[in-house]
């Protein structure tokens, strides 16, 4: 198994999507690269701590590679969008890979 850190977006949006792919093995939400331990989601929306919302993506990598990985994760989000992921806008919202 592998594990990779995705932040594209509103994280419940891609959690859905990487869920239905064959080889995902587990998904967990929260928030990475910010300075606050353990912001809450207020926190994190008024843009203060520097956090991103950010997929935990374990994968079995006998099934699917990181290069398929980071291919669907290409399809689902814009990352040359500045803060910005369709309709949602902040810095917690920026594209990142942990």
């Amino acid at each position: 198994m592998q594990t990779i850190y995705l932040a594209g977006g509103c994280f419940w949006g891609i959690e859905a999507y990487f869920k239905k792919i064959n080889g995902i093995e587990d998904t967990e939400v929260g928030y990475a690269g910010g300075s606050v331990e353990n912001p809450t989601y207020e926190q994190v929306c008024s843009g203060a701590t520097g956090h991103t919302e950010t997929l935990e993506l374990v994968f079995d990598d006998s099934v699917i590679s990181i290069a398929e990985v980071l291919r669907h994760f290409e399809r689902i989000h814009e990352p040359t969008s500045l803060n910005k992921q369709g309709n949602d806008v902040g810095s917690q919202y920026r594209s990142a890979i942990f």
